[in-house]
């Protein structure tokens, strides 16, 4: 097949929707189909604040049509486009999309460009936009979802029935290599966003109480950011790591307490490593994790329930590594990049034939 990639604009610093995509399309073209993947300049309801040639020219600078951050394929033929348009888009068999601004865009195009697949992965509503998002999934559109609850929404907005295309998890790339018994009982890891809704105030608001009663205590974030400056000295900070791995390796528990997400991405990939998690009881993270199964759940925007599940992490070590042991076997049996790629091409194959 001959299958066409768009994604919404260049990404120049890890995100974890274009990692999909990029995941997909690399996939895709090891499996032997023609891939290009289209980053677009211009998106509808957006309103550019820099000339397009000027847009252009800093992209081109930076190389952005292959991601530094991310082994984009050499099979695959990636470029930056203006828009996605006729004028832009090869003819070709799919089209595979991902943000609902892109999904406006992506409806507009000829049947000769491909059949036309939008993938959600959140519910992009923090914009101020909420009735064009729920618009888009009412749009002429295939629409596949990479979480249950996600696929829920869509249908229930559409009326129509949505593909189930789960994340998953490079486990030749994320894997256990120290045994969570032999972990630091101590150490716990976190994704630090700027973005609110990735509830990292209400771990900062955790780590002087949790160290008051535990002054052994080891936490370590990392994140695109620079270090910020209120980070305490005693926190380890690590900016865009090039070894996930190995950190996810070097500590015992994951926390999560974000708001919001489609299938969070880093919870799962610390459960492929070992680590046991905490994370808020949210419709991103309920895939993959069951309470006291394969992880401990708390209530968003609450830094008390943040500090009771850690320690009962750090009191009952029994309890950790069983979570860590669970989390991990389910992982690799359910959420494994073989078995989505093949829903997809599968999938891809019927929308083809009618």
């Amino acid at each position: 097949m001959r299958i066409t990639v768009l994604l919404p604009f260049p990404v120049t610093k890890p995100v974890g929707g274009a990692r999909v995509m990029y995941e997909y399309a690399n996939r895709f073209a090891a499996a032997g189909h023609q891939v290009t993947v289209l980053h677009s300049l211009r998106r509808p309801f957006k309103k550019m604040r820099s000339p397009l040639w000027w847009k252009r020219l800093v992209f081109a600078c930076r190389g952005a049509a292959r991601p530094a951050w991310f082994p984009l394929d050499n099979r695959v033929n990636s470029k930056i486009v203006d828009e996605i348009s006729d004028m832009f888009v090869p003819d070709g068999d799919i089209l595979f999309s991902t943000w609902w601004q892109t999904a406006y865009a992506l409806a507009q195009l000829a049947p000769r460009k491909g059949i036309r697949v939008n993938l959600v992965q959140d519910y992009e509503n923090w914009t101020g936009q909420e009735d064009l998002v729920k618009s888009s999934y009412r749009l002429p559109l295939e629409h596949a979802a990479i979480s249950n609850w996600l696929r829920v929404l869509v249908e229930n907005e559409s009326g129509r029935k949505v593909q189930l295309l789960p994340n998953a998890i490079d486990t030749n790339n994320f894997t256990q290599v120290v045994a969570p018994a032999t972990r630091d009982h101590l150490s716990v890891l976190a994704l630090y966003s700027e973005e609110p809704r990735k509830g990292t105030r209400y771990i900062l608001a955790a780590l002087e109480p949790l160290r008051a009663q535990y002054p052994g205590l080891c936490f370590s974030f990392f994140g695109v950011y620079p270090r910020p400056a209120s980070l305490p000295e005693w926190v380890q900070y690590y900016q865009k790591p090039k070894d996930l791995k190995s950190l996810y390796n070097q500590h015992a528990i994951f926390l999560s307490a974000s708001l919001g997400e489609g299938w969070a991405l880093p919870p799962a990939e610390a459960m492929a490593c070992g680590c046991a998690v905490v994370c808020t009881n949210i419709g991103g993270h309920a895939d993959y994790t069951k309470e006291n199964e394969t992880a401990l759940l708390i209530p968003t925007e609450n830094t008390a329930a943040i500090i009771t599940a850690l320690t009962t992490l750090f009191d009952n070590q029994a309890l950790r590594i069983q979570l860590a042991e669970k989390s991990r076997e389910q992982l690799l049996e359910k959420f494994s990049w073989e078995q989505s790629v093949a829903t997809a091409l599968q999938w891809f194959d019927s929308l083809q034939k009618g």
